[in-house]
C-alpha cells in the first residue's frame, strides 16, 4: 500500500500524514495482525486494545474459548486515534499504566483504584474487563 500510494502522489499522502503513518506501522509489523491467530502463541497477563470495537472482539473471543487454564487476563482498551501524534501519547500512557498494574501487589484486588488513579490524572477514560483462559 506503501509503494502504491507513494507511485500515485506522494506529495498528497505525505501532507495528509498517510505515507509517514504507513511508514511507522511496516516498522512496527510486517502485516495487519489478527488477535485470534497470535493469542495462542503464549500466555498472557494483561492484553490493551487501542479502539473500542478491537477490544469487544478481544473479550468475546476470550468468552468463546475453552478455559484450560482459567488464568485471568486483564483486558484494558485506551482509546488512541491512529496518528503519530496520538499513536505517541498512547504508547506513553500504555507504558505508565503498565508500570501502574506491575507495581501492584495484586492487580486483581487493585485494578479498580489503578484505573480511577489513571483516568483521573491522565483525563482519559479507560474499557478494562478480567476474563479467564
Amino acid at each position: 500500500m506503501f509503494d502504491d500510494l507513494r507511485r500515485k502522489d506522494p506529495e498528497l499522502y505525505k501532507r495528509n500524514g498517510i505515507l509517514p503513518m504507513l511508514k511507522r506501522n511496516a516498522a512496527v509489523k510486517t502485516a495487519p495482525q489478527r488477535w485470534q491467530d497470535n493469542a495462542a502463541d503464549g500466555f498472557f497477563d494483561v492484553v490493551f486494545t487501542f479502539e473500542e470495537k478491537v477490544f469487544d472482539m478481544v473479550i468475546e473471543d476470550l468468552n468463546t474459548r475453552d478455559h484450560v487454564l482459567m488464568k485471568t487476563v486483564l483486558i484494558v482498551n485506551l482509546e488512541v486515534k491512529d496518528n503519530h501524534e496520538e499513536a505517541a501519547i498512547g504508547a506513553r500512557l500504555t507504558f505508565d499504566l503498565c508500570q501502574e498494574i506491575e507495581r501492584a501487589e495484586s492487580w486483581e484486588d487493585t485494578i479498580d483504584d489503578i484505573v480511577i488513579a489513571f483516568e483521573k490524572h491522565q483525563r482519559r477514560k479507560l474499557l478494562y474487563s478480567i476474563s479467564f483462559y
